[in-house]
């Protein structure tokens, strides 16, 4: 077959919608052919394998589009999803930042009331310190207090006892009518004549009467003889009490019979004393209390040893020791 060196030619058709062939086919009409083609087979072929390419073409054109759309739909909702993570992780990390900031705010007071806390501990620490030096030196003040109150127990020890001491030849004459116009001293000598001891106004150094320390007292009030020697003082004591029932009317006192009592010139801590050596002499069933040379002296009964523990009953009585008395005998 001889080589065409044109292709061949087609009945044109002037109505392009009208024609029969595909619309992409008309370019390859106009195609100038390979020389190489040398008829119509192989014209076809290399149309057909053309015709193919193009499809070909087409379809990796729509794959890589609907790949490219199914991987840019998937990447979207990938985005889409790593979008929302992000927001997600941008609002935990928007809460992260408010709590740090809460936090270090908190940590920001709770350090300025660490330091507040710091300086209370350190002034109360001094405080402390201040306290401790006055509890010593109260503590040194108290021991010097008791010391001074020992001492002090001790000189009113010693100033009773010389009050006491300067009594010892005074003798205290009680419940003695008063009158107006009375002369004690004539009293004393009658007195001295009814106990059969005579007294003279040279015995007597002083005599008069001491208001009582209850000023609500109705009984008269005590006469106070101070006798120029304690034998006389003593004389004038051991005479009354071996004379049995004296009272005003043996003196020639007017009025309603009083019975005198004649002791000794006590104190009034020793009287208070003596009162209360007898209110618990009583309650332990002594029968003897009396006083002799400014001492409080007792006895059980008739046959038990004399006690005197004056010292020592003015110390338990201070105490309120009901049976300091019991005591007193035990020792």
């Amino acid at each position: 077959m001889a080589l065409q060196r044109t292709p061949p030619k087609f009945s044109s058709n002037p109505d392009i919608s009208a024609s029969t062939e595909n619309d992409n086919y008309v370019n390859l009409r106009k195609r100038k052919q390979p020389d190489s083609y040398t008829d119509d087979s192989t014209f076809s072929a290399a149309i057909i394998d053309q015709m193919i390419q193009q499809r070909m073409t087409l379809w990796d054109e729509k794959i890589t589009s609907c790949i490219s759309a199914a991987v840019s739909s998937a990447m979207t909702c990938e985005l889409s999803k790593i979008t929302e993570s992000l927001s997600s992780i941008n609002a935990s990390l928007q809460h992260l930042k408010d709590d740090n900031t809460a936090i270090n705010r908190s940590l920001s007071e709770t350090n300025l009331r660490l330091a507040e806390m710091e300086k209370s501990l350190t002034y109360e620490s001094q405080r402390q310190d201040t306290f401790d030096d006055r509890l010593k030196v109260i503590e040194d003040t108290r021991k010097s207090c008791v010391e001074s109150t020992n001492q002090v127990h001790i000189l009113e020890s010693k100033i009773a006892a010389i009050e006491q001491h300067a009594r010892q030849n005074n003798v205290e004459i009680s419940n003695l009518p008063e009158r107006r116009g009375e002369n004690l001293i004539k009293i004393i000598e009658c007195l001295g004549n009814e106990i059969k001891y005579p007294i003279s106004a040279a015995d007597i150094v002083s005599v008069h009467r001491v208001p009582h320390a209850d000023q609500k007292n109705p009984r008269p009030k005590n006469v106070i003889v101070t006798f120029t020697t304690r034998i006389h003082r003593d004389n004038v004591i051991a005479a009354h009490r071996a004379t049995k029932g004296l009272d005003s009317t043996k003196l020639s006192i007017n009025g309603s019979p009083h019975t005198i009592y004649i002791n000794e010139h006590l104190t009034l801590a020793n009287k208070m004393l003596f009162r209360q050596t007898r209110e618990a002499a009583r309650k332990q069933e002594y029968k003897y209390v009396w006083i002799k040379h400014g001492c409080i002296l007792v006895r059980k009964s008739d046959t038990s040893p004399v006690h005197s523990r004056f010292g020592r009953c003015r110390m338990l009585i201070e105490l309120n020791e009901p049976y300091f008395l019991t005591l007193i005998a035990l020792n």
